[in-house]
């Protein structure tokens, strides 16, 4: 009986799952119908197995597939129930996931379904190999768990998918293989008609025609180019380019082979680059695209480089890469070819003009070229010699050489006897003589000649060295002026030396010419001239020299001439700037009335010229040299004398207290002690004052002045700065009157603003001698603007202009203390914000020193 029951009761709940297994089957059926009709696309089967999933059997699912290299898994396809949930999932699915770690890593090697808690992982794999996983995800009020029935089902919708995507990827690479096949065939048989033009192209740039003409179609590219290199060459040559612009074209005509351009790569490294999306030939912003570099190679050594650039970006894959490296060979070869032909055409060309040429280079030289017998009979005389000597070719062929003065001649005739032996003379001066009677200085190569029948002869070539004689001599006077300008740092005194080096050698007169500080233009030193005469050309050449900073020169001043200096005569003048680091310092003049100057005496002028500014230059900043040093031991005594003050006054302050304490002990006064107690806060604060002064001088030096800007409401701060000051103005009898705006708002660093105004009111205390001080504050538009005024000692006029530097004061520093810094501390802060401060002020009336500052 209980074996019946038994069997009743698995009858019983097999018939109430019927319905179940039924649906499960029906959902199988639906599965390999919708997976068998996916259009064998994979994005299709994966999306299809997706949308199979849910909401049937999961709450969401992800499909992701293993990556080529096998190391991660990517999700291609999800499906979730709700919007909700896929928005909460949609991070989880787009992210990579190892396939060697975790969960996923089990699954892969295993081939086996693993399930944590709501999420089931199973494998996907198709003939034996695991192509990926599912993951399904469940959420309530479904169950937690996956039953063993329902991962069988999804166990089978996933081998199924899985054998669906195997299809479909075999599918694609049937197609891609087919494609590539018809691809192959098509440029084959394209190839085939490029090589058949390459073979008749006769010339480098027929070949770059046919590459580009016919190599377009080839490729399917848009545009394209072709260079050319030869052997030692720093850069590579267009020899023609298709489907560019001519602005392109033109910034393409020659690329340097040591630049970073893929063209220079692919020159220098003779293998090709593949520019996915970056055009080669645009140079300029456009749509990414995709660009081939080639190297052309024939023997082993780059002949040039050929670009293909495409419309869309696009990877090249290897069989798109072979054909193109081949196309590129067969223009390498052709192009090797046609160099080759027109290298034997110019060497043919070349042997035809052999003798031509010798001649014309006979011909055209600049330098005088002889052919002589060993007794100095003329055989060869070209135009150079005429224009040397004077005496044309009928007069002197066949004669002994008539240039050689009779004093030289028997040495001139050993040194061709020489010649004829082997020897060659190099450079042998001789004083040679003109046609017409005059002297010329000439340096004289000669060498033994083996004509092809007859004695040997003698082959001289003659140079006119009196302009290097000249310059060698010019060479040294800038030596000489080097060592004398060298020999003092002392200003006036370079001044004498600058004017003194060129007379008497190259000018009769010289004459030294500064700028002044008003911008007028004085004579501060000549040469040759008495009772300090200015020499010519005078100041208005001067002025217009200085101001221009290009030299002027004349041959020769005429008696009307106003700017003469000489009456009765005429004379010569060459005026060039003194200038040095950019900046011109003055005029340097140089006069003569024996001869007319040339572009060589301006040459020598202007080199002078910089040596002599360059020397001013030293002179000046040896001078300011020893100023900043006096500036510094007067600093030096300053600060010492002021820093010790404040600490001599509080020591004996404290020595007085210690006494007093020691005296009456217990009974001490008190208000003594108070007042003995404030006096040694003030030395303090004095001495702190001063330090703060020296630690901003140091700051500002360095550049690391920071400012903290913030809101800030400027009366307060006024107000505040001069409630601080209350007492002291109150001992020393001085009103204090504030007149300030309300509501001025902006944007300052509110510490150093209160060190301002700190030092202005110190300094109409200091300064004000009893009399009121009154500071207002008032706002306009988007600026402030704040006064301090004083009726005190006031400033001289001549002191106004230095008051805001470094150091600088316009009292006696024993008479008022302090480094002279405040003010400029000052000025440095406020100019840091945007702002400037100025003061005006009568001496004996009182000063006014103005703040104004950006509200911004």
């Amino acid at each position: 009986m209980t074996r019946v029951a038994s069997r009743l009761e698995e009858a019983r709940q097999y018939g109430a799952r019927l319905p179940e297994i039924e649906e499960r089957l029906a959902l199988l059926a639906e599965a390999s119908r919708v997976l068998a009709d996916a259009s064998l696309e994979p994005p299709a089967v994966m999306e299809r197995l997706c949308g199979l999933v849910v909401p049937l059997l999961g709450s969401a699912c992800a499909l992701r597939l293993l990556s080529e290299d096998g190391l991660w898994l990517r999700t291609v396809a999800s499906a979730a129930e709700v919007p909700e949930a896929r928005v909460r999932l949609q991070a989880l699915f787009t992210q990579r996931v190892r396939a060697d770690e975790g969960v996923a890593a089990e699954v892969l090697d295993t081939g086996e379904a693993q399930s944590v808690e709501a999420v089931l992982v199973l494998p996907l794999r198709a003939r034996g190999r695991p192509l990926g996983t599912l993951t399904v995800w469940r959420e309530a009020p479904e169950p937690a768990s996956f039953e063993s029935g329902e991962q069988l089902l999804l166990q089978e919708l996933a081998d199924r998918a899985a054998l669906a995507l195997d299809v479909a990827r075999a599918y694609a690479a049937e197609r891609q293989a087919r494609q590539a096949a018809e691809v192959a065939a098509g440029r084959l048989a394209r190839l085939q008609h490029v090589t058949a033009e390459l073979s008749e192209a006769l010339t480098a740039a027929r070949v770059a025609e046919v590459v580009l003409e016919q190599g377009l179609t080839v490729a399917d590219a848009r545009a394209g180019a072709l260079w050319g290199v030869e052997p030692e060459a720093t850069s590579a040559t267009l020899l023609r380019c298709a489907g560019c612009t001519p602005d392109a074209a033109e910034r393409l005509k020659r690329m340097p082979l040591a630049g970073d351009s893929p063209v220079a790569r692919v020159l220098r490294e003779s293998r090709p680059v593949w520019l996915v999306e970056e055009d080669a030939l645009s140079g300029q912003e456009r749509p990414a695209t995709s660009s081939a570099c080639l190297p052309l190679v024939a023997d082993g050594r780059a002949l040039g480089a050929l670009v293909f650039t495409f419309g869309q970006p696009h990877g090249f894959d290897d069989d798109e890469r072979a054909f193109l490296q081949l196309v590129a060979h067969h223009a390498a070869q052709a192009l090797a070819r046609a160099r080759l032909l027109e290298r034997e055409q110019r060497a043919r060309a070349a042997l035809r003009e052999a003798h031509g040429t010798l001649e014309a280079i006979i011909q055209a030289s600049p330098t005088a070229i002889m052919l002589l017998d060993p007794d100095g009979t003329v055989r060869l005389w070209n135009p150079a010699a005429e224009r040397m000597l004077g005496w044309t070719a009928e007069e002197v062929l066949g004669r002994v050489l008539p240039a050689v003065p009779p004093e030289h001649w028997e040495a001139f005739r050993h040194g061709l006897e020489r010649a004829t032996r082997g020897t060659v003379l190099d450079g042998v001066p001789l004083a040679a003589r003109r046609r017409d009677g005059g002297a010329v200085q000439v340096a004289m190569w000669t060498g033994r000649v083996h004509p092809a029948s007859g004695p040997p002869q003698c082959l001289s070539v003659m140079v006119d060295i009196t302009e290097r004689q000249r310059g060698e001599a010019a060479q040294r006077f800038l030596a000489e002026a080097g060592g004398v300008l060298a020999g003092s740092l002392e200003e006036e005194e370079t001044l004498e030396r600058v004017a003194h080096l060129a007379v008497p050698q190259y000018a009769e007169a010289c004459g030294v010419f500064l700028e002044d500080e008003s911008g007028g233009v004085r004579c501060v030193a000549t040469a040759g001239r008495e009772g300090g005469e200015v020499p010519p050309p005078g100041l208005a050449v001067v002025a217009r020299v200085i101001q221009s900073g290009r030299p002027e020169s004349r041959s020769g001043l005429s008696e009307v001439d106003p700017s003469s200096a000489r009456a009765g005569g005429t004379c010569a003048y060459l005026c060039v700037p003194l200038r040095v680091r950019g900046h011109t310092l003055g005029a340097l003049t140089f006069v003569t009335s024996k001869r007319a100057y040339d572009a060589q005496d301006l040459a020598l002028a202007q080199e002078l010229a910089r040596r002599a500014a360059l020397a001013l230059d030293n002179a000046s900043l040896y001078r300011d040299a020893r100023d900043a040093i006096r500036l510094r031991e007067e600093f030096l005594s300053i600060a010492s004398h002021e820093l010790k003050t404040p600490i001599s006054a509080l020591q004996l302050q404290v020595q007085s207290l210690q006494a007093g304490l020691a005296r009456s002990g217990a009974g001490f006064d008190p208000e003594r002690l108070k007042r003995g107690l404030e006096r040694v806060d003030r030395q303090v604060k004095r001495q702190t004052l001063l330090v703060n002064d020296l630690l901003d001088v140091s700051r500002l030096s360095a550049g690391k002045l920071e400012l903290v800007r913030q809101p800030l409401e400027l009366g307060s701060l006024v107000r505040e700065v001069a409630e601080r000051f209350e007492p002291e103005y109150a001992r020393s009898g001085t009103p204090l009157e504030l007149a300030l705006a309300p509501e001025v708002r902006g944007q300052w660093d509110r510490l150093r603003l209160d060190q301002v105004f700190t030092n202005l009111l110190s300094n109409a205390l200091k300064y004000g001698r009893g009399n009121p001080v009154r500071v207002s504050l008032e706002a306009n538009g988007d600026r402030a603007r704040l006064r301090v005024r004083d009726g005190g000692i006031g400033i001289a006029k001549e002191h106004l202009p230095r008051l805001f530097h470094r150091f600088e004061r316009a009292v006696s520093e024993r008479n008022y203390g302090g480094f002279g810094l405040g003010l400029w501390i000052a000025r440095q802060i406020i100019e840091a914000m945007g702002g400037y401060i100025e003061v005006d002020s009568v001496l004996g009336e009182g000063s006014t020193f103005v703040v104004e500052l950006p509200r911004g």
